[in-house]
C-alpha cells in the first residue's frame, strides 16, 4: 500500500519542493491532483453506544414493571420528578425488556437483558447518545451522566455497575469532491456482497447489514454502504440530503465549519462495534470498555478503520482523497501513531478446542430438535461442566450474553443451510 507525496503550493514554487504532511497537491506515478478546493467541514462522534455490567435495581424494575402494566408513555426516572422518557415495553427481538428514549436529550436507553433474569448480574443497560449530546459536552461530562457523576444512568439503573464494551461511529463531512462511477470497483475490502438500493429517500442507513451496497436512483449521485453493522462499517452519502430530509439541516448547518452553503456537504462514516474497539484494546494491552478511554484512541481508530476499507488509484496506491480523509480529520485528541490492530486470537490449548467442538455440537443437536435458543441454553444449564463453558467465553473477553447469541446464530444457520434437517 502507497502514498503519495503531498507539497503546498508554497513548497512548489520554491527552488527545491520538500514534501509535508498537509499540503493540498497530491504527486504519485499515477499523475499529479490538486485537492485544494476539497474542504473538511466537520469532524464528529455521531454515535456513541456504551453497554454496562451489573445487578438490575430492584426498585427501578418495580417502576418500569408499574408504567408497563399501566400502558403509560410519558414518565419520569424517578419520584421526584425530571426529565421526561418516552417509555415501552420490547420483545426479545430488542434483547432489552424496557425502553426510554429522549430526543430532546439525545438519549436512548435500553435495560433489562432477556439473555439474563432481571435478580441475577448481566450485561443488563446499553445507552445510546445522539449527535447533538455529544457535541454539546467534553469526553468527562458525558461520562459524568453516563457513569461517574452522582445521580448517573448506570447507577440508577444498576448496582455496583461495570463498563462492557463502547462502540462508535465517526463521522467526517467534507465538500467539493464526488466519488465517480466506478468507486466500488477499486475499493480493496473484505467485503463479498453488493447490492443496490434506489430509493433513497427511505433508506435508513442504521438498519442496512450488507458487505457492499449502493443506492441512489437514476440521475441520482452513488451512496455507499460497505460492511456489517455487527462488526465494521463504512457509509459514504449525501450528508446534505439526509439533514433535509430528517429535518436537521439547521443543526448542522451550526455545526459545519465554513461551508459553502451553495455546495452539497458529503460524510464518510465509520462505524465500530463494541467487539471492535475491545479487540483494539487487547492489541494495545489497555481496556477499552468505556467512553473515555475510547475517546483518547478515536484519531487512531478512525486512521485504522480508513485502512480496513480503502479507495485505490491502482493495485498498490491509495486515491489522495483517501489518503486525504485518512490523516487529515482530528477527534478530541491528535493522532498519537499508535499500531493498531484488532487482537488476534490466541491458539487455544485442547480443553478450550473441545469446549467449542462441544457448544457447536449441541447446537446442531438442538436445531435438529426444534429447540429455540432459551431452551438450548436451559440444556447448557444443566451441564455439570456448564461454568467450564463460561470459563472458556470469559477467557475471550466474553460473556453469558455472547453465548445466547452464539446459539441464536447456530441455531439460525442450521436451520438456513440445511444441517437441522
Amino acid at each position: 500500500m502507497k502514498y503519495s507525496d503531498r507539497y503546498d503550493l508554497a513548497a512548489l514554487s520554491s527552488y527545491d519542493p520538500t514534501p509535508n504532511q498537509t499540503g493540498s497537491i497530491f504527486l504519485n506515478d499515477v499523475g499529479f491532483y490538486d485537492l485544494s478546493n476539497v474542504s473538511i467541514v466537520g469532524c464528529s462522534v455521531d454515535t456513541v453506544r456504551q453497554l454496562f455490567y451489573g445487578l438490575p435495581r430492584p426498585e427501578m424494575i418495580r417502576r418500569l414493571e408499574t408504567f408497563s402494566e399501566a400502558k403509560t408513555q410519558l414518565v419520569t426516572l424517578n419520584e421526584n420528578g425530571g426529565d421526561l422518557w418516552h417509555f415501552s415495553k420490547m420483545g426479545k427481538v430488542a434483547r432489552y425488556r424496557y425502553k426510554l428514549q429522549n430526543n430532546d436529550l439525545g438519549i436512548v436507553i435500553l435495560f433489562g437483558s432477556y439473555f439474563q433474569k432481571l435478580d441475577s448480574i448481566g450485561q443488563h443497560l446499553k445507552i445510546e447518545l445522539s449527535p447533538h449530546f455529544i457535541s454539546q459536552r467534553s469526553i468527562t461530562k458525558i461520562w459524568q451522566r453516563l457513569f461517574s457523576g452522582f445521580g448517573s444512568f448506570a447507577n440508577a439503573f444498576l448496582e455496583n455497575p461495570i463498563p462492557k464494551g463502547c462502540a462508535v461511529h465517526l463521522a467526517v463531512d467534507y465538500q467539493n469532491f464526488a466519488l465517480p462511477a466506478d468507486f466500488v470497483s477499486n475499493v480493496k475490502c473484505y467485503a463479498r456482497t453488493i447490492r443496490a438500493f434506489d430509493d433513497v429517500t427511505e433508506l435508513d442507513l442504521s438498519q442496512l447489514t450488507a458487505g457492499v451496497s449502493s443506492f441512489g436512483g437514476p440521475g441520482v449521485e452513488q451512496n455507499y454502504l460497505i460492511g456489517s453493522a455487527s462488526n465494521f462499517q463504512v457509509c459514504l452519502y449525501d450528508k446534505t440530503k439526509s439533514a433535509i430530509r430528517e429535518d436537521k439541516i439547521d443543526y448542522f448547518k451550526a455545526q459545519w465549519q465554513n461551508h459553502d452553503e451553495n455546495q452539497k456537504v458529503r460524510r464518510i462514516e465509520l462505524r465500530f462495534h463494541h467487539q471492535i474497539t475491545r479487540e483494539v484494546g487487547q492489541h494495545l494491552g489497555r481496556s477499552l470498555e468505556a467512553w473515555p478511554d475510547v475517546a483518547e484512541v478515536l484519531t487512531d481508530l478512525w486512521r485504522y478503520g480508513m485502512g480496513l476499507v480503502r479507495y485505490h488509484l491502482d493495485k498498490n496506491l491509495v486515491h489522495p482523497i483517501w489518503q486525504l480523509l485518512t490523516f487529515d480529520p482530528s477527534f478530541y485528541v491528535p493522532a498519537d501513531g499508535l499500531n493498531i490492530s484488532r487482537k488476534k486470537k490466541d491458539s487455544i490449548d485442547p480443553v478450550a478446542k473441545n469446549v467449542a467442538m462441544m457448544i457447536g455440537n449441541i447446537i446442531t443437536l438442538a436445531a435438529r430438535r426444534g429447540f429455540n435458543a432459551k431452551q438450548t441454553l436451559s440444556q447448557l444449564y444443566k451441564l455439570t461442566f456448564y461454568d467450564e463453558i463460561i470459563s472458556y467465553y470469559r477467557s475471550r473477553g466474553l460473556g453469558e450474553s455472547d453465548l445466547q447469541e452464539t446459539i441464536e446464530k447456530g441455531l439460525a444457520l442450521r436451520k438456513l443451510i440445511g444441517k437441522a434437517a
